[in-house]
């Protein structure tokens, strides 16, 4: 079972973020500032001004919530904005797109494919086909909590599978560690880090600097798991060179 998070690993594109930026900003005194940090960090060229907290936010999502709870914006505020950021975007994708090849790669391989987000489940569909991947999915699952549940959820998939006991047969693909991968290496299954921003924040089976460079690893993991995690012992700084 293949199990892919949405945002940063199939979802790529700023318009996310942007749109998530917009509807935090305009709650708080000085929009424009807000905006122009959130930009600043999509393209990793924040000033050295910039708070420490923010130059180590995990993606886009986490460096628009420490910008909007430094200036006051309410826990419930974020959440009620990224709501309606995501209902804006089923229907203004803008620049959203996956990394080339995802689609073909998807159809190949011999895997239950999953996609697992906390994006909430309004409007997923419309996304998940401007993307082009919903026919190469066999199951989306929306609102996950992660990684409050993540663990709950591989649970259930390798019990549904039939591999409670062979947990090397599911392999977590993501961008955040604490939230796609952490939770799979407790678990025993095989861990796949798309590690963008070069954050490094725990081990994995393999890591790399965007999915597409690990397309080689996800093939030759579906085609036998069992040999795959044996190959690929669990380390702290596995990255996977670009080789295209």
């Amino acid at each position: 079972m293949l199990v892919l998070d949405l945002d940063g690993t199939v979802c790529l594109g700023d318009t996310p973020v942007l749109l998530y930026a917009e509807r935090v900003a305009a709650l708080t005194a000085v929009p424009e500032a807000l905006l122009e940090a959130a930009q600043a960090f999509l393209g990793k060229r924040l000033p050295e001004s910039a708070p420490k907290t923010l130059t180590g936010a995990q993606d886009g999502y986490e460096a628009v919530k420490i910008l909007g709870l430094a200036a006051g914006v309410t826990e419930e505020q974020l959440s009620a904005a990224y709501v309606l950021s995501r209902a804006e975007m089923s229907e203004c994708p803008g620049d959203i797109r996956t990394p080339e090849g995802l689609a073909d790669l998807l159809a190949g391989i011999d895997a239950h494919r999953v996609i697992l987000t906390n994006s909430p489940g309004s409007g997923l569909d419309a996304i998940l086909e401007h993307l082009g991947v919903r026919d190469v999915v066999d199951e989306v699952c929306a609102d996950a909590l992660k990684p409050t549940r993540m663990k709950g959820h591989l649970d259930a998939f390798l019990d549904a599978a039939g591999a409670t006991d062979a947990p090397e047969w599911l392999m977590s693909v993501g961008d955040i560690w604490r939230n796609d991968l952490g939770p799979a290496v407790e678990r025993g299954c095989v861990a796949a880090y798309v590690d963008a921003f070069d954050r490094r924040q725990g081990p994995a089976h393999v890591r790399a600097g965007s999915l597409v460079d690990l397309y080689p690893a996800v093939s030759d993991w579906s085609s036998d798991p069992s040999s795959f995690i044996a190959a690929h012992p669990l380390k702290e700084s596995v990255h996977v060179e670009n080789t295209q």
